[in-house]
């Protein structure tokens, strides 16, 4: 009979330092040595390097896999290139920025070294696959409403796969094979509230079974973090979303940048991808009420 394991297992944490360490506090309590980390450490939020030094903790103390997620790929890609630009105070790239500036060389060694997709066995177990957005690529979504879902689980290497990405907790089956995304530990959405959320994988007589959790944490903590950095000003519409977005759990990030983009084609004539003068942000903003 193969011995009983518990994997705690988290996506998408976005430098949200408090409620990353309300899920760490829970699994060290229950006494978990097990950590899969499903990537986008980093982000939307204030002081990365507090997050990574919890990271590098866990990596040291227990046993640990990473992957990298598209937020990772962002940091590797921009210090190899020699034309992009980010520019602190706007709402496009501020934040981008901001990580940036807060890495070392070697946190971006460290993303370079993560697999993007990976695939597990323990004795006794089923074989499993982790991934951030699916196996084959960081940004593609593997949530259920999806129009190509049915296409892309078909492809899928193993019965059981976990993600992260969409920030969406699911739990669903598709051709046969099960997709689980435990949610995000730093800004789920669809759950209406501040909450954290991660999962634990329990495998018990040879088979695996999720334990969704969902920890309330200090959200002010968080926020008044994000004003000491002065995110504000860094990228100030992309600060009033992720505001709002940990306090009611909705995202507008596409539907905003989307009316930034017809505001300025309006103006310009020029389609472009959130590379607009911030003055389209706040126009674009105001008229979500935010």
């Amino acid at each position: 009979m193969p011995e009983n394991i518990r994997i705690a297992v988290m996506a998408d944490i976005h430098s949200n330092y408090e409620a990353f360490k309300t899920c760490v506090d829970e699994t060290e309590k229950t006494g978990i040595c097990n950590y899969i980390f499903l990537g986008d450490y980093l982000g939307d939020m204030a002081c990365p390097q507090k997050t990574l030094r919890l990271i590098r903790y866990l990596k040291d103390k227990y046993n640990c896999v990473f992957i990298r997620g598209n937020k990772e790929e962002y940091w590797i890609k921009h210090r190899k290139s020699k034309n992009e630009k980010w520019v602190l105070g706007n709402s496009g790239s501020g934040m981008l920025c901001y990580n940036y500036d807060n890495l070392s060389n070697e946190d971006i060694d460290l993303f370079e070294k993560m697999p993007i997709s990976l695939t597990i066995k323990y004795d006794g177990y089923p074989e499993f696959t982790v991934c951030h957005g699916s196996p084959f690529g960081v940004n593609q979504s593997m949530r259920s409403d999806r129009d190509y879902i049915d296409e892309l689980t078909a492809k899928l290497p193993t019965k059981l796969t976990i993600c992260g990405h969409s920030h969406y907790r699911e739990d669903y089956i598709r051709n046969s094979n099960r997709v689980i995304n435990p949610g995000s530990v730093g800004l789920p959405l669809g759950c209406g509230k501040a909450e954290a959320q991660f999962m634990i994988l329990n495998g018990s007589v040879g088979l695996w079974e999720p334990e969704l959790l969902s920890l309330q944490y200090d959200i002010e903590k968080t926020i008044f973090e994000m004003d000491e950095e002065k995110l504000f000003l860094k990228a100030p519409c992309w600060y009033k979303m992720t505001k709002h977005m940990l306090m009611t759990g909705k995202n507008l990030y596409v539907e905003v940048i989307n009316k930034a983009n017809e505001l300025y084609f309006k103006d310009t004539g020029v389609n472009i991808w959130k590379d607009f003068p911030e003055e389209y942000w706040e126009k674009a903003i105001a008229e979500f009420g935010i």
